[in-house]
Order: C-alpha cells, then structure tokens, then sequence
C-alpha cells in the first residue's frame, strides 16, 4: 500500500457535451452524420463540438505535398490542418486499441509498417479515406502532435510508425515499448492527474489501468514547460507517487519516449493508503505543489 499525496486545483467549465472516449474524461458530442453504406471506409475519430465544415481541400493545396488532404472534408483556412490533425487522430485509435482488430500485424515495441496502415479501409473525421493519405502525410501528423505521442523508425529501408503509450491492445510488452525505471532519481515527480468523481473510488480500491496496459503518470505538472503529455489539462485532482517506496516494493515503473510514466502496478492497480495528506491548491499555486 502507497501513501500518495493529493492536491485539487480548479476545472475549467467544458463547452461541449459529456460524452467519454477511449482514453477516459469528457469529450464533445459528436453531431448526426449520414448513414453509412457497407462500401464505405469506417469512420474513426475524435468526436467535435460541431461537425466539420464541408468545403473541401480541391484546388487550394496545389503544391503542399498534402495529397490525401486535396479529397474532402473541410478544413480551418484551407492549409490542411484539419486533415492531418484528423489523421494523426486516427492514428492514435488505430495504433493504441485497434491493431488486433484490423489484423495489422504489430510488434512487441508497439511498431507497424506505415504502408500497411496505409491499406486500410478506414476514413477521418475530415472525410479522408486513410489510403488517400501519404508517407510524407503521416510523417506531417507525427511532426505537429505536440504530445509526441508517436515514434518513427527506418529499419532496413521500412518505416515503421508507432505509439509511445497509451495501449489497449495487449500486442505490446512493457519491456520492448518503454524503458524501466530503476531508481528514484531517475524522476524528479511522479503525479497522477484525475477528477473529483473518482476520488471516492481511488481511495477505496486503488488507481486501476482499466483497460489499458498501464496506470499512467506524469512525470511533471501540466503548467511545466517541460511536461509534453501524460495528464489532461482539466484534471482537478493530482496524486503522487512515491516512486522510491514503490521500487522498493517490487512495483515495476518504467518512462515513455514521450516522458510519461507507467506501470502495471500489482494484478494491475496502484493501492492507495489511506489516510492521505490533501491540499487544496488554487491554478495559480499549482507549480509549487511537491510529493
């Protein structure tokens, strides 16, 4: 059993709807779109506030290299941003929950063949098929997320293309995708970002990695310019590791390429000590909170 430390800080009211995605916590709700026949590409991606407009890319990104972004769906000022936003979106789906369904063939690290990503009938949210898109499309997605969560790889003259956390499909191991925490010293924090309404729950039966692989953390505050990803911005709830205790107990912790920190816990829960020291902490008091 740990002791983790909690802190509260205030959420920002959400503008849209109260819907869940794959990854936990409120998203927007998504508007009616046509009926879909059995020929066409299956639509996977994040849910909007309003539907996207209809406009299309045609004539507007003559020479940007963005081919697939020239065939449908709309776009904020016609540069295909919304395109490949709504690509890299997908591409988190697929590599993170949906490989085993799609019989994509991934490794233990977690890494696919671009080209056969590039052979799926699927299409975005920006109402792209997926084998409109192109190498230099995919490499674009991965360049602008600014969570990292991708990898690429070049491996006897393939790219390859994967997710640095955030698994469901049990494909991955921890030992070929993430690298193994041995020390303490090796993070400086280890922070937990979740809600008010799972308080209750934590305190009773731990933190569980549901359906993922893992219990994530991460290893700074969402205010610190060097934290990329590992805790949404609306979080309002933070608890603490203490990473030291934890090792010392046998519990195996190990760090993304995206600096997130992730474990298995023990039969997949992080127990929770109680009691624990709370503190109430304004926004602007959120950087100096300490484990």
């Amino acid at each position: 059993m740990y002791q983790l430390t909690l802190g509260q800080r205030a959420q920002p009211t959400s503008p849209c709807g109260t819907s869940t995605d794959l990854r936990g916590g409120p998203i927007p709700a998504q508007p009616a779109h046509p009926t879909r026949t059995a020929s066409s590409p299956a639509r996977v991606g994040r849910r909007r506030c309003r539907p996207p407009p209809t406009d299309g890319y045609e004539g507007r990104l003559v020479g940007s290299g963005l081919s697939g972004c020239r065939g449908g769906g709309g776009g904020r000022g016609g540069d295909g941003s919304d395109c490949i936003d709504a690509l890299g979106r997908l591409l988190t789906r697929i590599l993170r929950h949906m490989a085993s369904e799609l019989n994509l063939e991934m490794r233990t690290d977690g890494y696919v063949r671009v080209r056969d990503l590039l052979k799926l009938n699927l299409q975005t949210f920006a109402k792209i098929p997926l084998k409109s898109h192109t190498v230099d499309e995919i490499k674009e997605a991965v360049r602008r997320d600014n969570k990292q969560r991708f990898g690429l790889l070049e491996e006897d003259g393939e790219l390859l293309i994967r997710a640095n956390q955030g698994h469901t499909v049990t494909t991955v191991t921890s030992e070929s995708l993430l690298k193994p925490i041995l020390s303490a010293d090796e993070v400086s924090v280890c922070v937990h970002g979740t809600y008010r309404k799972n308080l209750d729950s934590i305190l009773h039966q731990g933190l569980k990695r549901m359906a993922r692989l893992h219990v994530h953390f991460s290893s700074g505050l969402p205010t610190d310019g060097g934290v990329i990803s590992g805790m949404r911005q609306s979080v309002n709830i933070l608890i603490y590791l203490d990473v030291s205790k934890a090792l010392q107990d046998g519990m195996k912790l190990y760090i993304s390429d995206n600096k997130v920190i992730l474990t298995e816990g023990f039969d997949g829960i992080v127990p929770v000590k109680s009691p624990i020291s709370r503190r109430h902490l304004s926004p602007s008091s959120i950087r100096e909170a300490k484990p």
